[in-house]
Protein backbone atom coordinates (compact mmCIF):
# COMPACT_ATOMS: atom_id res chain seq x y z
CA UNK A 1 0.00 0.00 0.00
CA UNK A 2 1.29 3.54 -0.78
CA UNK A 3 0.23 6.76 0.88
CA UNK A 4 1.14 10.44 0.91
CA UNK A 5 2.19 12.19 4.33
CA UNK A 6 1.64 16.04 3.92
CA UNK A 7 5.12 17.91 5.65
CA UNK A 8 5.31 21.66 5.50
CA UNK A 9 9.07 21.69 5.03
CA UNK A 10 9.19 25.23 6.47
CA UNK A 11 7.91 24.29 9.79
CA UNK A 12 11.12 21.76 9.66
CA UNK A 13 13.28 24.32 9.01
CA UNK A 14 13.95 25.94 12.42
CA UNK A 15 15.57 22.57 13.33
CA UNK A 16 18.50 22.70 10.54
CA UNK A 17 21.61 22.42 11.08
CA UNK A 18 20.86 19.17 12.72
CA UNK A 19 24.52 17.74 11.44
CA UNK A 20 26.14 14.90 13.78
CA UNK A 21 22.63 12.91 14.04
CA UNK A 22 23.26 10.19 12.13
CA UNK A 23 26.88 9.25 13.50
CA UNK A 24 25.98 6.29 14.73
CA UNK A 25 25.08 4.07 11.39
CA UNK A 26 26.05 0.90 12.36
CA UNK A 27 23.24 -1.73 11.59
CA UNK A 28 21.41 0.86 9.30
CA UNK A 29 20.28 -0.43 6.10
CA UNK A 30 19.81 1.77 3.42
CA UNK A 31 17.26 2.11 0.73
CA UNK A 32 19.31 1.48 -2.83
CA UNK A 33 18.55 4.04 -5.08
CA UNK A 34 17.70 1.49 -8.04
CA UNK A 35 14.49 1.08 -6.20
CA UNK A 36 12.68 3.72 -7.42
CA UNK A 37 11.76 4.39 -10.57
CA UNK A 38 10.56 8.39 -10.59
CA UNK A 39 9.39 9.62 -14.33
CA UNK A 40 9.06 11.59 -16.84
CA UNK A 41 12.68 11.75 -16.83
CA UNK A 42 14.16 14.66 -17.90
CA UNK A 43 11.32 16.74 -15.62
CA UNK A 44 10.54 20.21 -17.31
CA UNK A 45 11.79 22.68 -15.27
CA UNK A 46 9.79 25.64 -14.41
CA UNK A 47 6.33 24.14 -14.76
CA UNK A 48 3.94 22.02 -13.07
CA UNK A 49 3.49 18.27 -14.19
CA UNK A 50 2.25 14.89 -12.99
CA UNK A 51 5.34 12.99 -11.70
CA UNK A 52 4.96 9.05 -11.40
CA UNK A 53 6.57 7.10 -8.33
CA UNK A 54 7.61 3.02 -8.70
CA UNK A 55 8.99 1.60 -5.83
CA UNK A 56 10.36 -1.71 -5.63
CA UNK A 57 10.95 -2.43 -1.98
CA UNK A 58 9.21 -0.63 0.77
CA UNK A 59 10.36 2.99 1.90
CA UNK A 60 9.53 7.02 2.21
CA UNK A 61 10.19 9.10 -0.42
CA UNK A 62 10.87 12.71 1.00
CA UNK A 63 9.84 15.23 -2.21
CA UNK A 64 11.16 18.90 -1.18
CA UNK A 65 9.26 20.82 -3.54
CA UNK A 66 6.12 22.74 -4.00
CA UNK A 67 3.70 19.78 -4.18
CA UNK A 68 -0.37 20.18 -5.07
CA UNK A 69 -2.00 18.12 -1.97
CA UNK A 70 -3.72 15.27 -2.70
CA UNK A 71 -7.30 15.86 -3.53
CA UNK A 72 -6.85 19.46 -3.34
CA UNK A 73 -6.44 22.69 -5.11
CA UNK A 74 -3.55 23.73 -2.79
CA UNK A 75 -0.02 23.45 -2.34
CA UNK A 76 2.15 22.10 -0.05
CA UNK A 77 6.04 22.49 0.23
CA UNK A 78 6.79 19.66 0.41
CA UNK A 79 5.75 15.88 0.98
CA UNK A 80 6.23 12.02 2.02
CA UNK A 81 5.75 9.17 -0.31
CA UNK A 82 5.00 6.57 2.08
CA UNK A 83 5.25 2.76 0.06
CA UNK A 84 4.48 -0.11 2.59
CA UNK A 85 4.98 -2.97 -0.13
CA UNK A 86 5.86 -2.44 -3.90
CA UNK A 87 3.35 -0.08 -5.59
CA UNK A 88 3.37 3.19 -7.25
CA UNK A 89 1.68 6.89 -6.59
CA UNK A 90 1.69 10.28 -8.63
CA UNK A 91 1.92 13.75 -7.53
CA UNK A 92 1.73 17.07 -9.15
CA UNK A 93 5.14 18.87 -8.41
CA UNK A 94 6.83 21.98 -9.97
CA UNK A 95 10.03 21.13 -10.76
CA UNK A 96 13.04 23.38 -10.17
CA UNK A 97 12.97 26.34 -12.74
CA UNK A 98 17.19 27.20 -12.82
CA UNK A 99 18.62 23.55 -11.40
CA UNK A 100 19.87 21.05 -13.73
CA UNK A 101 18.74 18.13 -11.08
CA UNK A 102 15.58 17.53 -8.93
CA UNK A 103 16.41 15.10 -5.38
CA UNK A 104 14.20 12.66 -3.79
CA UNK A 105 15.41 11.43 -0.09
CA UNK A 106 14.80 7.91 0.20
CA UNK A 107 14.50 5.98 3.77
CA UNK A 108 12.67 3.79 5.84
CA UNK A 109 8.48 3.74 6.08
CA UNK A 110 8.99 4.83 9.81
CA UNK A 111 9.93 8.53 7.80
CA UNK A 112 12.48 10.89 8.24
CA UNK A 113 13.33 10.71 11.83
CA UNK A 114 16.51 9.84 14.05
CA UNK A 115 16.53 10.17 17.75
CA UNK A 116 12.86 12.10 17.57
CA UNK A 117 14.43 15.03 15.26
CA UNK A 118 13.61 15.43 11.62
CA UNK A 119 16.73 15.65 9.22
CA UNK A 120 16.83 18.56 6.71
CA UNK A 121 19.67 20.26 5.14
CA UNK A 122 21.13 23.75 5.99
CA UNK A 123 18.67 26.42 4.64
CA UNK A 124 21.72 28.02 2.41
CA UNK A 125 23.20 24.90 1.77
CA UNK A 126 22.78 22.74 -1.68
CA UNK A 127 21.55 19.34 -1.35
CA UNK A 128 24.70 17.97 -3.60
CA UNK A 129 26.84 19.93 -1.01
CA UNK A 130 24.42 18.05 1.91
CA UNK A 131 24.98 14.61 0.41
CA UNK A 132 29.18 15.01 0.69
CA UNK A 133 28.64 15.73 3.98
CA UNK A 134 29.79 12.65 6.57
CA UNK A 135 27.14 12.92 8.61
CA UNK A 136 24.32 12.09 5.73
CA UNK A 137 27.13 9.81 4.08
CA UNK A 138 27.13 7.51 7.18
CA UNK A 139 22.80 8.41 7.76
CA UNK A 140 20.36 6.33 7.06
CA UNK A 141 19.29 7.77 4.28
CA UNK A 142 20.10 7.69 -0.01
CA UNK A 143 18.73 9.88 -2.55
CA UNK A 144 17.64 9.57 -6.22
CA UNK A 145 18.82 12.67 -8.37
CA UNK A 146 16.53 13.58 -11.46
CA UNK A 147 17.75 15.66 -14.16
CA UNK A 148 15.80 18.67 -14.99
CA UNK A 149 15.48 20.24 -18.28
CA UNK A 150 13.52 24.07 -18.84
CA UNK A 151 13.12 24.84 -22.24
CA UNK A 152 14.28 27.49 -23.86
CA UNK A 153 12.17 30.83 -25.63
CA UNK A 154 12.52 29.70 -29.17
CA UNK A 155 12.98 33.10 -31.23
CA UNK A 156 15.34 34.07 -28.76
CA UNK A 157 19.29 33.52 -28.07
CA UNK A 158 20.92 32.83 -24.74
CA UNK A 159 22.08 36.11 -25.05
CA UNK A 160 18.58 37.76 -25.06
CA UNK A 161 17.65 35.62 -22.06
CA UNK A 162 15.81 32.45 -24.00
CA UNK A 163 17.83 29.91 -21.14
CA UNK A 164 15.17 31.92 -18.83
CA UNK A 165 12.02 32.29 -20.83
CA UNK A 166 9.57 29.31 -20.41
CA UNK A 167 7.32 28.31 -17.72
CA UNK A 168 4.56 29.26 -15.28
CA UNK A 169 6.76 32.55 -14.84
CA UNK A 170 9.59 33.62 -16.43
CA UNK A 171 12.65 36.40 -16.33
CA UNK A 172 12.15 37.08 -19.75
CA UNK A 173 8.09 38.12 -19.77
CA UNK A 174 9.36 40.09 -16.91
CA UNK A 175 11.81 41.39 -18.82
CA UNK A 176 9.81 42.33 -22.01
CA UNK A 177 7.12 44.34 -19.92
CA UNK A 178 9.75 46.54 -18.33
CA UNK A 179 11.12 47.11 -21.55
CA UNK A 180 7.92 48.27 -22.84
CA UNK A 181 7.05 50.34 -19.94
CA UNK A 182 10.10 51.99 -19.40
CA UNK A 183 10.54 52.99 -23.25
CA UNK A 184 11.20 56.58 -22.77
CA UNK A 185 8.30 57.01 -25.47
CA UNK A 186 5.48 54.69 -23.64
CA UNK A 187 3.94 57.89 -21.60
CA UNK A 188 4.03 55.99 -18.20
CA UNK A 189 7.34 57.98 -17.56
CA UNK A 190 7.23 60.86 -15.01
CA UNK A 191 5.23 59.08 -12.32
CA UNK A 192 6.12 61.97 -9.93
CA UNK A 193 4.05 62.47 -5.98
CA UNK A 194 2.52 63.84 -4.22
CA UNK A 195 -0.09 63.67 -7.11
CA UNK A 196 -2.41 67.06 -7.94
CA UNK A 197 -5.54 66.54 -8.91
CA UNK A 198 -4.28 65.84 -12.37
CA UNK A 199 -1.01 63.91 -12.82
CA UNK A 200 -1.66 62.28 -16.12
CA UNK A 201 1.61 60.00 -16.46
CA UNK A 202 0.52 58.61 -13.23
CA UNK A 203 -2.90 57.93 -14.05
CA UNK A 204 -2.29 56.46 -17.55
CA UNK A 205 0.56 53.80 -16.05
CA UNK A 206 -2.22 52.92 -12.93
CA UNK A 207 -5.30 52.59 -15.40
CA UNK A 208 -2.70 50.12 -17.63
CA UNK A 209 -1.38 48.30 -14.50
CA UNK A 210 -5.21 47.72 -13.59
CA UNK A 211 -5.95 46.42 -16.83
CA UNK A 212 -2.70 44.42 -17.26
CA UNK A 213 -3.87 42.54 -13.27
CA UNK A 214 -7.29 42.33 -14.61
CA UNK A 215 -6.34 40.86 -17.55
CA UNK A 216 -5.03 37.90 -15.81
CA UNK A 217 -7.75 37.57 -14.02
CA UNK A 218 -7.08 39.39 -10.45
CA UNK A 219 -10.07 41.36 -9.13
CA UNK A 220 -8.14 45.07 -9.81
CA UNK A 221 -9.07 48.33 -8.33
CA UNK A 222 -7.52 51.67 -8.70
CA UNK A 223 -7.85 53.44 -4.98
CA UNK A 224 -7.77 56.81 -4.91
CA UNK A 225 -6.94 58.72 -1.25
CA UNK A 226 -7.13 62.44 -0.68
CA UNK A 227 -4.24 63.40 1.65
CA UNK A 228 -5.28 67.15 1.59
CA UNK A 229 -7.49 69.50 -0.20
CA UNK A 230 -5.34 69.57 -3.34
CA UNK A 231 -3.24 66.27 -3.00
CA UNK A 232 -4.67 62.38 -2.97
CA UNK A 233 -2.27 59.17 -3.38
CA UNK A 234 -3.64 56.16 -6.23
CA UNK A 235 -2.61 52.46 -5.21
CA UNK A 236 -3.38 49.81 -8.19
CA UNK A 237 -4.71 46.28 -6.03
CA UNK A 238 -5.41 42.99 -7.94
CA UNK A 239 -7.30 40.65 -4.91
CA UNK A 240 -8.00 36.76 -5.43
CA UNK A 241 -10.53 35.90 -2.47
CA UNK A 242 -8.95 32.83 0.03
CA UNK A 243 -11.48 29.67 -0.09
CA UNK A 244 -10.15 28.61 3.10
CA UNK A 245 -9.37 31.59 5.42
CA UNK A 246 -11.21 34.98 3.09
CA UNK A 247 -9.94 37.03 5.88
CA UNK A 248 -6.37 36.30 6.07
CA UNK A 249 -4.39 38.03 3.78
CA UNK A 250 -1.24 37.71 1.87
CA UNK A 251 0.11 41.01 0.29
CA UNK A 252 3.12 41.53 -2.27
CA UNK A 253 3.42 45.19 -3.47
CA UNK A 254 6.08 47.59 -4.82
CA UNK A 255 5.67 51.18 -5.24
CA UNK A 256 4.37 52.56 -8.62
CA UNK A 257 6.02 55.80 -8.41
CA UNK A 258 9.64 57.78 -8.98
CA UNK A 259 11.82 59.83 -7.62
CA UNK A 260 10.10 63.79 -8.67
CA UNK A 261 12.86 66.58 -9.78
CA UNK A 262 15.00 67.41 -7.09
CA UNK A 263 14.96 64.28 -5.11
CA UNK A 264 18.47 63.79 -3.74
CA UNK A 265 21.06 62.35 -4.00
CA UNK A 266 20.22 62.35 -7.98
CA UNK A 267 18.37 64.90 -8.58
CA UNK A 268 14.66 63.15 -9.95
CA UNK A 269 14.28 60.63 -12.58
CA UNK A 270 11.88 60.49 -15.93
CA UNK A 271 11.88 56.87 -15.99
CA UNK A 272 12.80 55.01 -13.02
CA UNK A 273 13.83 51.73 -14.58
CA UNK A 274 15.44 50.50 -11.27
CA UNK A 275 13.80 52.17 -9.22
CA UNK A 276 11.23 50.63 -9.32
CA UNK A 277 9.69 49.58 -12.82
CA UNK A 278 11.85 46.59 -12.07
CA UNK A 279 10.18 46.10 -8.86
CA UNK A 280 6.99 46.75 -10.40
CA UNK A 281 7.76 44.17 -13.09
CA UNK A 282 8.62 41.51 -11.14
CA UNK A 283 5.69 40.84 -8.80
CA UNK A 284 3.32 41.57 -11.52
CA UNK A 285 5.46 38.49 -12.88
CA UNK A 286 4.86 36.34 -9.56
CA UNK A 287 1.32 37.70 -9.91
CA UNK A 288 0.64 36.04 -13.56
CA UNK A 289 1.76 32.63 -11.69
CA UNK A 290 0.14 32.95 -8.07
CA UNK A 291 -3.28 33.62 -10.44
CA UNK A 292 -3.59 30.51 -11.94
CA UNK A 293 -3.84 28.69 -8.46
CA UNK A 294 -6.46 28.55 -5.51
CA UNK A 295 -5.36 29.76 -2.06
CA UNK A 296 -5.67 29.02 0.93
CA UNK A 297 -5.83 32.88 1.90
CA UNK A 298 -6.79 36.39 -0.06
CA UNK A 299 -3.69 37.16 -2.12
CA UNK A 300 -3.52 41.04 -2.90
CA UNK A 301 -0.72 42.26 -5.33
CA UNK A 302 -0.97 46.41 -4.74
CA UNK A 303 1.28 48.80 -6.53
CA UNK A 304 1.50 52.04 -4.10
CA UNK A 305 2.09 55.67 -4.54
CA UNK A 306 4.09 58.13 -3.22
CA UNK A 307 6.61 56.24 -1.97
CA UNK A 308 9.16 58.68 -2.69
CA UNK A 309 7.58 61.00 -0.68
CA UNK A 310 6.34 59.65 2.80
CA UNK A 311 4.57 56.30 2.25
CA UNK A 312 1.14 58.12 1.96
CA UNK A 313 -0.34 55.24 -0.58
CA UNK A 314 0.86 52.36 1.57
CA UNK A 315 -0.15 54.36 4.56
CA UNK A 316 -4.06 54.68 3.32
CA UNK A 317 -4.31 51.35 2.32
CA UNK A 318 -3.26 50.09 5.74
CA UNK A 319 -6.08 52.51 7.21
CA UNK A 320 -8.30 51.60 5.20
CA UNK A 321 -7.85 47.25 5.49
CA UNK A 322 -11.54 46.01 5.63
CA UNK A 323 -13.02 45.47 9.49
CA UNK A 324 -11.81 41.70 10.55
CA UNK A 325 -9.59 41.41 8.25
CA UNK A 326 -5.72 40.77 9.25
CA UNK A 327 -2.27 40.85 7.20
CA UNK A 328 -0.47 37.40 7.16
CA UNK A 329 2.71 38.37 5.65
CA UNK A 330 4.07 41.23 3.35
CA UNK A 331 6.68 40.65 0.61
CA UNK A 332 7.94 43.79 -1.31
CA UNK A 333 10.47 44.35 -4.53
CA UNK A 334 12.18 47.94 -4.65
CA UNK A 335 15.37 48.89 -6.64
CA UNK A 336 16.00 44.90 -8.04
CA UNK A 337 17.35 43.84 -10.50
CA UNK A 338 20.87 45.16 -10.72
CA UNK A 339 22.05 41.90 -8.84
CA UNK A 340 23.64 37.95 -8.78
CA UNK A 341 24.28 37.08 -10.88
CA UNK A 342 26.26 40.51 -11.56
CA UNK A 343 28.52 41.90 -9.64
CA UNK A 344 25.96 43.43 -7.09
CA UNK A 345 24.84 41.86 -3.94
CA UNK A 346 21.07 41.09 -4.31
CA UNK A 347 19.56 42.00 -0.72
CA UNK A 348 16.61 40.63 0.84
CA UNK A 349 15.72 42.22 3.89
CA UNK A 350 13.36 40.91 7.00
CA UNK A 351 11.54 42.83 9.50
CA UNK A 352 10.85 43.70 12.12
CA UNK A 353 14.03 43.64 14.35
CA UNK A 354 13.05 44.02 18.10
CA UNK A 355 16.19 43.85 19.60
CA UNK A 356 19.41 45.19 19.58
CA UNK A 357 21.18 41.93 18.13
CA UNK A 358 20.31 40.26 15.04
CA UNK A 359 17.96 37.20 14.66
CA UNK A 360 14.18 37.88 15.16
CA UNK A 361 13.26 36.61 11.62
CA UNK A 362 15.29 33.53 11.86
CA UNK A 363 12.08 31.38 10.88
CA UNK A 364 11.72 33.67 7.60
CA UNK A 365 15.18 34.09 6.71
CA UNK A 366 15.54 30.11 6.53
CA UNK A 367 12.07 29.80 4.80
CA UNK A 368 13.38 32.10 1.91
CA UNK A 369 16.67 30.96 1.80
CA UNK A 370 15.53 27.22 1.26
CA UNK A 371 13.20 28.52 -1.53
CA UNK A 372 15.79 30.00 -2.89
CA UNK A 373 18.31 27.12 -3.20
CA UNK A 374 15.35 25.03 -4.23
CA UNK A 375 15.03 26.56 -7.60
CA UNK A 376 18.47 27.92 -8.08
CA UNK A 377 22.29 27.50 -8.00
CA UNK A 378 23.15 30.01 -5.21
CA UNK A 379 24.33 28.10 -2.31
CA UNK A 380 27.53 29.75 -2.60
CA UNK A 381 26.39 33.27 -3.42
CA UNK A 382 24.26 33.36 0.06
CA UNK A 383 27.08 31.62 2.01
CA UNK A 384 28.84 34.38 1.15
CA UNK A 385 26.85 37.08 1.72
CA UNK A 386 25.67 35.79 4.99
CA UNK A 387 29.64 36.28 5.92
CA UNK A 388 29.81 39.93 4.10
CA UNK A 389 26.41 41.20 6.03
CA UNK A 390 27.69 40.05 9.15
CA UNK A 391 31.51 41.09 8.51
CA UNK A 392 30.45 44.38 6.47
CA UNK A 393 27.28 45.63 7.20
CA UNK A 394 23.91 46.49 5.24
CA UNK A 395 25.24 49.69 3.66
CA UNK A 396 27.99 47.86 2.28
CA UNK A 397 25.64 46.07 0.00
CA UNK A 398 23.65 49.03 -0.70
CA UNK A 399 25.40 51.75 -0.53
CA UNK A 400 28.73 50.97 -1.79
CA UNK A 401 29.46 50.53 -5.09
CA UNK A 402 31.64 47.35 -4.85
CA UNK A 403 31.14 45.87 -8.42
CA UNK A 404 34.99 45.90 -9.04
CA UNK A 405 35.87 43.06 -6.63
CA UNK A 406 33.69 41.03 -8.96
CA UNK A 407 31.63 38.68 -6.12
CA UNK A 408 28.16 37.30 -6.90
CA UNK A 409 26.49 37.98 -3.51
CA UNK A 410 23.48 37.05 -2.10
CA UNK A 411 22.27 38.01 1.52
CA UNK A 412 19.35 37.26 2.91
CA UNK A 413 18.92 38.62 6.52
CA UNK A 414 17.45 41.04 8.95
CA UNK A 415 17.91 44.48 9.86
CA UNK A 416 16.79 47.86 11.52
CA UNK A 417 16.83 49.79 8.09
CA UNK A 418 13.87 49.11 6.09
CA UNK A 419 13.94 51.51 3.44
CA UNK A 420 10.26 51.27 1.37
CA UNK A 421 6.86 50.18 1.97
CA UNK A 422 7.57 46.74 3.56
CA UNK A 423 8.53 49.12 6.59
CA UNK A 424 5.03 50.34 7.08
CA UNK A 425 3.47 46.55 7.41
CA UNK A 426 6.14 45.79 9.77
CA UNK A 427 6.16 48.89 11.77
CA UNK A 428 2.09 49.66 12.13
CA UNK A 429 0.75 46.29 11.83
CA UNK A 430 3.59 44.09 13.59
CA UNK A 431 3.53 42.36 10.17
CA UNK A 432 6.57 39.95 8.98
CA UNK A 433 7.75 41.55 5.83
CA UNK A 434 10.07 40.86 3.35
CA UNK A 435 11.94 43.02 0.52
CA UNK A 436 14.08 42.39 -2.39
CA UNK A 437 16.67 45.13 -3.35
CA UNK A 438 19.69 45.76 -4.40
CA UNK A 439 22.38 48.53 -5.12
CA UNK A 440 20.68 52.24 -4.26
CA UNK A 441 23.05 54.88 -2.60
CA UNK A 442 26.28 53.76 -4.06
CA UNK A 443 25.02 54.22 -7.72
CA UNK A 444 25.40 57.37 -9.42
CA UNK A 445 21.74 56.83 -11.40
CA UNK A 446 20.03 56.34 -8.00
CA UNK A 447 16.96 59.15 -8.12
CA UNK A 448 18.72 60.09 -11.58
CA UNK A 449 17.75 60.97 -14.84
CA UNK A 450 20.41 57.40 -15.78
CA UNK A 451 17.99 55.37 -14.04
CA UNK A 452 16.98 53.67 -17.61
CA UNK A 453 16.97 50.08 -18.61
CA UNK A 454 19.95 50.81 -21.08
CA UNK A 455 22.04 51.36 -17.85
CA UNK A 456 20.64 48.25 -15.98
CA UNK A 457 21.52 46.12 -18.93
CA UNK A 458 25.45 47.84 -19.08
CA UNK A 459 26.12 47.08 -15.23
CA UNK A 460 24.49 43.50 -15.33
CA UNK A 461 27.41 42.61 -17.66
CA UNK A 462 30.14 40.22 -16.27
CA UNK A 463 32.88 38.25 -17.85
CA UNK A 464 30.98 35.62 -18.72
CA UNK A 465 27.26 37.08 -19.52
CA UNK A 466 25.54 39.68 -21.48
CA UNK A 467 24.19 42.35 -19.46
CA UNK A 468 20.53 41.18 -20.82
CA UNK A 469 21.40 37.68 -20.58
CA UNK A 470 22.05 38.56 -16.82
CA UNK A 471 19.48 41.16 -15.99
CA UNK A 472 16.76 38.16 -17.66
CA UNK A 473 18.43 35.65 -15.23
CA UNK A 474 18.21 37.82 -12.38
CA UNK A 475 14.26 38.49 -12.96
CA UNK A 476 13.86 34.97 -13.20
CA UNK A 477 15.65 34.42 -10.01
CA UNK A 478 13.64 37.32 -8.00
CA UNK A 479 9.82 36.69 -9.84
CA UNK A 480 10.03 33.04 -8.98
CA UNK A 481 11.60 33.64 -5.49
CA UNK A 482 8.63 35.71 -4.77
CA UNK A 483 6.47 33.87 -5.90
CA UNK A 484 7.43 30.14 -4.14
CA UNK A 485 7.67 32.35 -1.19
CA UNK A 486 3.81 33.28 -1.66
CA UNK A 487 3.15 29.75 -1.92
CA UNK A 488 4.99 28.54 1.01
CA UNK A 489 3.66 31.26 3.23
CA UNK A 490 -0.31 31.04 2.39
CA UNK A 491 -0.07 27.08 3.73
CA UNK A 492 2.14 28.66 6.57
CA UNK A 493 2.72 31.97 7.46
CA UNK A 494 5.59 33.34 9.49
CA UNK A 495 4.71 35.47 12.48
CA UNK A 496 6.84 37.79 14.33
CA UNK A 497 8.26 36.51 17.69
Amino acid sequence: MARVAALCVSLVILLAPVTGCFSDSEGISRIPSGDLQVNPSPLVGALLQEVHFTASSSMSVHVPYLVREDGSEFFTNGTTLVFDAPGSLTIEMIAPSNIGSAYFILGGTEGFQDSGMMYIRDSNQSWSELFETDDFMQGPYSWLELPVVRENRSGFSVEEGSLHGTGIIDGLSAFEWLESFADPDSGYNERWGPFTLNDPNYMRAAEYVQGYLSGMGWDAEIHRYWISDFSYAVNVCGYKTGTVFPNEWLVLGAHLDVAEPGSPPGGGTRIGAHDNGAGVALVLEAARGLIQFDHRRTVAVCLWSNEENGYDGVDRWIDNIPQGVTITNYLNSDAVGTNWPGYYTLVVDCIPNNEDELGDQWEMIRMLEWVGTQNNDISAALQLGREIFHEEGYASMKDVDSSDQKRQTISVHDSDRGRSDYERFADQLGVVSVDWGSLTGGSDCYHGNCDTLDTMIDMMVTDNGTGRQNLVESFDLVSWWIFSAAMVLDETPIHDG
